[in-house]
């Protein structure tokens, strides 16, 4: 299963700091190498709406064993900009990127209680894999009360 879900480049590939779109752009916060054995190398992404900041997205690359926990892509969008599709957008843009980077697949997890992530991750064509896959009790997101996610499956090929 690992294979399917790691890229075939670990380093940099974009050398511009907007990617820009129809909608919104991503304007990139920075690109991350791994720092130990359970993190992964990573970009980090501002949602821009004009010359807003309205959200975050991370574009993780590799696989290791919080990846079922992590996923590779996360996201964010201020509550003020939810409802109106910007991370429909910026989703498909990093998709891009993913596939950029040789992924066959990528892994979403979302909180099961989230229901406008899972819409998102649905209409992007994610497929679950797993419903109520348990958090680690040392990882923060048990801590911070999520104690089981959803992993989804969104294929690039």
């Amino acid at each position: 299963m690992m294979m399917r879900y790691d890229c075939l480049i670990h380093e940099k590939l974009l050398h511009t700091d907007e990617i820009p779109g129809a909608v919104i752009s991503l304007k990139l916060q920075g690109f991350y190498p791994a720092n130990d054995q359970h993190d992964l190398p990573n970009y980090s992404f501002f949602m821009m709406f004009a010359d807003k900041i309205i959200g975050k997205i991370t574009l993780r690359l590799g696989y290791n064993e919080l990846t079922m926990i992590q996923g590779h892509i996360g996201y964010e969008i201020d509550e003020a900009y939810r409802g109106y599709g910007y991370s429909y957008y910026a989703l498909s843009m990093i998709l891009e990127l993913a596939r950029a980077h040789g992924y066959q697949s990528v892994l979403v997890t979302c909180d099961p209680s989230n229901v406008r992530s899972i819409k998102l991750v649905l209409k992007v064509g994610g497929k679950m894999i797993y419903h109520l896959k348990e958090v680690p009790k040392d990882h923060i997101y048990y801590v911070l009360g999520i104690t089981h996610l959803n992993v989804y499956s969104i294929d690039l090929v």
